[in-house]
C-alpha cells in the first residue's frame, strides 16, 4: 500500500470511529473517585480567621480518573496540587481553605469537584462552621466606639440594611454577648432590668448613649446614624428577651 493510500485509509477510519461515537479513551474502563467523608464541620470559630481542612480520597474504579477542576463558594479556595489524575488504587487528598473574614453566625461553603473518564463526572463536597466574634480589645472610659475610626467599623458601619436579631448581632453583641446574656456591658436578658426598663428608655438609650456607663449613642452625633426603623427593630428584639 502506497503512503498515499495509507494515511487515506487511516483518515477514514478515524472519520468512521468519530461518526460511531467511539474512541479509544471512551472503551476504556472508568474511575470512581470515593471521598472518606464528603461534609466536615469545623464547630466553633472566631470570625476572621482562616480554616483549613483536607479531604482525603481514593480511586476505586478499576480505570484512571482525572480531577479536572473545583467550583467553590464564595471565600473558599482549593489547593491547585489536587488537580491530576489518579489511577486504580491510587489515593490523594484535597486541601479546602476558608477564609471567616467579613463573615458571620453559621457558614456552609460548597465545594464542586469536576471529573474525567468518572463514574461520576462531578462530586460535591461541603463545610460548616459556626462563628462567634473576637474578645472585644479593652475600651479606654469615654471612648465612644460609634465615633472612633477604627472602632465604628464593627460597632456602626456594619449595621447598614440590617434589623432586629441581625442588627443586634452586628452592633451590639460585642459588649452585650449574645442573645443578651452580658459581656463587656450589662446583660439585657436580665428579667429585673427589662421589668423597670421601658420601651422610651431602651430607645432614647440607644439614640443617645449613657456616656458615664460608656454606653455610646448610635444617632446623635455620628455618622452614618441608625435609623428610627432599626432603633425600633432594637428596641423589640430586646423586650423579646423577656421571653
Amino acid at each position: 500500500m502506497s503512503l498515499r493510500k495509507e494515511i487515506v485509509f487511516l483518515l477514514l477510519t478515524a472519520f468512521l470511529f468519530a461518526c460511531a461515537g467511539f474512541s479509544p479513551f471512551q472503551q476504556g474502563e472508568k474511575g470512581k473517585l470515593a471521598f472518606e467523608e464528603t461534609f466536615f464541620n469545623f464547630g466553633t470559630v472566631t470570625e476572621g480567621d482562616v480554616i483549613k481542612h483536607t479531604f482525603k480520597f481514593r480511586n476505586e474504579g478499576a480505570g484512571p480518573v482525572w480531577i479536572t477542576g473545583t467550583k467553590t463558594s464564595c471565600g473558599c479556595t482549593t489547593a491547585a496540587a489536587a488537580l491530576r489524575k489518579y489511577e486504580p488504587g491510587e489515593s490523594g487528598e484535597m486541601e479546602v481553605t476558608i477564609d471567616t473574614k467579613g463573615k458571620k453566625g453559621s457558614t456552609n461553603k460548597t465545594v464542586e469537584v469536576r471529573l474525567r473518564n468518572s463514574v461520576k463526572p462531578v462530586m460535591e463536597i461541603s463545610l460548616m462552621a459556626e462563628l462567634t466574634p473576637p474578645p472585644h480589645p479593652p475600651v479606654e472610659p469615654g471612648v465612644p466606639v460609634t465615633r472612633d475610626a477604627k472602632c465604628k467599623s464593627c460597632h456602626l458601619e456594619s449595621a447598614e440594611g440590617f434589623s432586629g436579631i441581625y442588627l443586634y448581632h452586628r452592633v451590639c453583641s460585642q459588649c452585650h454577648g449574645k442573645r443578651g446574656v452580658g459581656a463587656s456591658a450589662r446583660a439585657l436578658d436580665d428579667e429585673e432590668w427589662l421589668k423597670t426598663a421601658t420601651d422610651d428608655f431602651i430607645r432614647n438609650t440607644i439614640r443617645s448613649g449613657i456616656a458615664e456607663q460608656n454606653m455610646p449613642p448610635f444617632v446623635d452625633g455620628v455618622t452614618p446614624p441608625l435609623t428610627a426603623g432599626q432603633v425600633d427593630s432594637l428596641v423589640a428584639y430586646i423586650r423579646s428577651l423577656e421571653n
